[in-house]
């Protein structure tokens, strides 16, 4: 390193201490060549090239595209649901004091599904069919019938559960709906925010049916004052729990009291025909006994 003159450094007195650029340079220089000599001539130096740190590039998350109606990728959100939460939802549909009074709100609304309701409506049908051919045969046990299945119950189970899930659950929706009235917020705002969706609904009024699937098995038994005791208590408590869950929305209905009463109404509509056609009918399972035509009374 060449040593620094100190003559020339003696020139610029002139200058104040605070604008000596040059100075300044010459110190910044002398440390860093005085750090560059020691470092070179250490023997146990070892240089290491600098190494630009390397960008990492994170993945892009896929596009979310706008899956068609009426194809297979659009329900796949609907079946998206650990079976903790199906249970968690089987069990709230009986007993509605287990949650939060919000939790149709926070928990169904936001992320409705359609894997419960769908399976809960089949075994409701198997059940229903089952309990209905076991009730015909035990009120025909003391008669002197010809007893067989009647396979015709599966269908017809079908045919009513299938039209319950999906017709009322349509029709509350269109009522709430057209009948909503904002409360001088903005009119899209309240309908986003207070108005159930089409598919909450329908999943609401599946985990409904749930408490009729062990009431079926109790209507087997043929004591007709007790059958109706289980009508009353399996619509008022299915029907209790949609009006718990909808109360916010059915609020702000003009037709509150039409609307609640509806609800109860085809709960007791759907319960009783259960009953009265599954399981108070023994002649639709029944075939009446013939009598042998060798068997004849001889004239005297």
């Amino acid at each position: 390193m060449s040593n620094v003159n100190t003559g020339e450094l003696l020139n610029f007195q002139d200058y104040s201490p605070e604008h000596n650029d040059r100075s300044a340079r010459i110190d910044v220089e002398a440390v860093h060549t005085n750090q560059y000599t020691n470092s070179m001539s250490n023997p146990n130096y070892s240089y290491e090239p600098y190494d630009e740190p390397k960008v990492t590039e994170e993945p892009e998350a896929p596009p979310q595209s706008n899956h068609n109606f009426w194809t297979i990728e659009y329900y796949q959100k609907y079946f998206d649901v650990h079976t903790e939460e199906v249970v968690e939802r089987i069990i709230s549909s009986v007993l509605p004091q287990r949650v939060s009074r919000n939790y149709f709100d926070e928990r169904i609304k936001g992320k409705p599904d359609l894997y419960g309701p769908i399976w809960i409506s089949v075994t409701l049908i198997f059940t229903i069919a089952v309990s209905g051919n076991i009730s015909n045969y035990l009120q025909s046990a003391n008669k002197a019938v010809h007893w067989r299945y009647d396979f015709h119950l599966v269908s017809y189970a079908a045919t009513a559960i299938s039209c319950y899930v999906w017709i009322v659950p349509l029709a509350l929706w269109a009522a709430l709906k057209w009948t909503t009235v904002p409360d001088g917020q903005d009119e899209i705002e309240t309908q986003t925010s207070k108005t159930p969706t089409m598919i909450s609904l329908f999943c609401l009024y599946g985990y409904s049916l749930a408490i009729y699937i062990p009431v079926a098995v109790l209507w087997t038994i043929p004591v007709l004052w007790l059958q109706w005791l289980f009508v009353l208590m399996a619509a008022c408590v299915s029907g209790a729990v949609l009006i718990f869950w909808l109360l916010p929305a059915l609020r702000k209905s003009k037709y509150f009291f039409i609307l609640v009463g509806s609800i109860l109404g085809f709960h007791f509509l759907l319960a009783t025909g259960f009953m009265l056609y599954f399981f108070h009918t023994p002649s639709s399972g029944v075939i009446p006994s013939t009598v042998s035509p060798s068997v004849t009374s001889a004239a005297p």
